[in-house]
């Protein structure tokens, strides 16, 4: 073996060494995990993909900005911008500064929102789910077809290649653009060992110029503000193959005052029972909550009509209305309601 192969293996091994210590955590959450929400190894892979092209997104923009006008002329950073392969998820990832609950949380909404519509291709077409936004370019309200067209150019515009998740800047909140910027940022400056301030410069005027108003969600959810204000569609029901997924969690959304993300976590949660009770509360007719149920589900659990109707509606509706609360909120009235120091540590 040759002395370079030597202190490659030896550089590894270190490295190795610095990370040995997390092994113990990471068997721990692998056999003990806090929910019984199941991720499936294709949700893994699109999670990844959907995070590594985030990052490069972000790395490329953030390169162009500082080349383009800013004036910056490192070879680095030139090279990435103009497509060149970037470095900095692998830094980040090794870091663990991907990790925040922010950024972990985005990223499960979006592997769900991917799945769900995986599941829907199932069950209607390409076409047809396309159909299910034209209907509304004829409407007889201008501004509600301009919304229509709006959330259609949208998606299009944030379609991925057959099989792979989508990932758009667009469709970023804007807390989660600052989340990723930074931490790139920093990864950029220790790459390409750059001293200037024209990097930190450049993604102040990525996150400025950002307009996540251009986003798929946020045309959903104008359309669906326009939709519950039309007196021809303010009483119809959300159904997913009729209105296509954006626009059905944006009204679902509207109807129960949730946001999207949490109708599309709902729908990742064992038997779903947490969208089942949001119709509930919202008084879907039965056959309309179980032919939604039957769209979205991907296991072999089936809804009921007495299932349904068993539910008692005044209890989903104050459910509902505590999960609209803030987070912040749920989250002190969970640790205020338990009893003893003890379970406060669990």
């Amino acid at each position: 073996m040759d002395r370079t192969k030597r202190n490659d293996i030896i550089s590894y091994a270190s490295a190795t060494a610095d990370r040995a210590s997390y092994v113990a955590g990471d068997f721990a959450q692998a056999l003990f995990p806090r929910t019984n929400v199941v991720f499936n190894d294709r949700m893994l892979s699109s999670a990844r993909q959907y995070l590594h092209r985030v990052v490069d997104q972000i790395e490329k923009r953030i390169c162009l900005i500082a080349t383009e006008e800013l004036g910056v002329t490192d070879e680095k950073l030139l090279t990435i911008g103009h497509g060149g392969d970037g470095p900095s998820f692998s830094l980040l990832e090794d870091s663990g500064l991907l990790k925040t609950d922010e950024i972990v949380h985005h990223l499960f909404v979006k592997t769900q929102q991917n799945e769900l519509a995986a599941r829907l291709l199932q069950k209607i077409s390409q076409e047809d789910l396309e159909s299910t936004l034209t209907c509304h370019l004829d409407h007889e309200d201008p501004i509600v077809a301009e919304a229509a067209m709006a959330l259609l150019v949208a998606q299009s515009n944030a379609t991925g290649a057959t099989g792979e998740i989508a990932a758009s800047l667009a469709d970023l909140p804007a807390e989660i653009a600052y989340a990723f910027a930074w931490p790139v940022t920093a990864a950029l400056t220790r790459l390409a060992d750059f001293s200037g301030t024209q990097l930190r410069q450049a993604t102040e005027r990525l996150l400025a110029s950002h307009d996540e108003s251009a986003g798929v969600a946020r045309k959903a959810d104008r359309l669906a503000q326009l939709l519950m204000q039309s007196m021809t569609d303010k009483d119809s029901i959300p159904h997913p193959m009729r209105d296509g997924l954006s626009l059905f969690v944006a009204r679902l959304a509207r109807k129960s005052g949730l946001t999207g993300d949490q109708i599309i976590a709902f729908t990742a949660e064992p038997n779903m029972a947490r969208l089942v009770v949001v119709m509930r509360a919202a008084d879907f007719p039965a056959q309309e909550a179980l032919s939604i149920f039957a769209a979205l589900d991907g296991g072999s659990e089936i809804l009921t009509a007495a299932t349904y109707n068993e539910a008692d509606q005044g209890r989903a509706k104050a459910l509902v209305s505590h999960w609209a609360t803030p987070a912040a909120y749920q989250n002190a009235v969970r640790i205020l309601a338990r009893d003893t120091l003890g379970d406060r540590e669990k």
